[in-house]
C-alpha cells in the first residue's frame, strides 16, 4: 500500500462502522511524499495529515447558522481545494453527490489522491460511489460514470471489522 501511495494511485477506503477507514487512510498519509501539497476535506476532522506534512491544508464542511446562511458542503470545498494547486486531494469520507468532484479531481491531474467510503465489500463501495455520482446534479449518464470510475480508481482497499473478535482485515 505505501508503494502505490508513492506511485500515486488513486485508492478508495471502504469499509463498515469502525473497520478502520480513516486510520488507514491517516497511516497511507505517511507514504505521501513530504514535497507535495496535500489538500484534506472533512465534513468532521478527523485526518491528521497537516501533522504529518508540511504543505497541507485542512478543510472542514459547516453547518448553516440558525438563520440558515453560512453552509459550506463537501461538494463546495472540493471545488475550492482544486484552486489551491493541490497535489493531491484527500476527502475524508464520500457519502453524497462529491463523489462525482472527488473522482474529476482524480482524473484530472491529481494522481494520487484518495477518499473513504462506507461500504460492505468493494463491490459495494463501486456501487455506491456509482450511485452518488449520479446523485449530482449534473446528471451524467451512468455508462458515462461507470467509465469515469474505472479510468479514475486505480485501487479499493476493503476493511472488515469482525464483531466477534474485533480484528480488523
Amino acid at each position: 500500500l505505501r508503494r502505490a501511495v508513492e506511485g500515486g494511485l488513486n485508492v478508495l477506503v471502504s469499509g463498515g462502522t469502525a473497520s478502520g477507514k480513516t486510520t488507514t487512510l491517516n497511516a497511507l498519509g505517511t507514504a505521501i511524499p513530504p514535497t507535495e501539497r496535500v489538500v484534506t476535506i472533512e465534513e468532521t476532522a478527523e485526518l491528521r495529515l497537516e501533522e504529518l506534512l508540511p504543505d497541507c491544508v485542512a478543510l472542514e464542511s459547516r453547518s448553516a447558522n440558525v438563520e440558515g446562511i453560512g453552509h459550506i458542503g463537501i461538494r463546495q470545498l472540493v471545488r475550492h481545494a482544486l484552486r489551491m494547486r493541490p497535489t493531491r486531494v484527500v476527502v475524508g469520507e464520500v457519502r453524497g453527490p462529491e463523489a462525482l468532484d472527488m473522482l474529476s479531481a482524480m482524473n484530472t491531474g491529481h494522481e494520487g489522491s484518495m477518499g473513504t467510503i462506507h461500504a460492505n465489500s468493494a463491490r459495494q463501495a463501486i456501487s455506491k460511489l456509482r450511485t452518488y455520482t449520479l446523485m449530482a446534479e449534473e446528471q451524467l449518464t451512468p455508462d458515462v460514470v461507470d467509465e469515469m470510475i474505472a479510468e479514475t480508481l486505480d485501487l479499493v482497499v476493503h476493511l472488515h471489522l469482525d464483531q466477534r473478535s474485533g480484528i480488523r482485515r
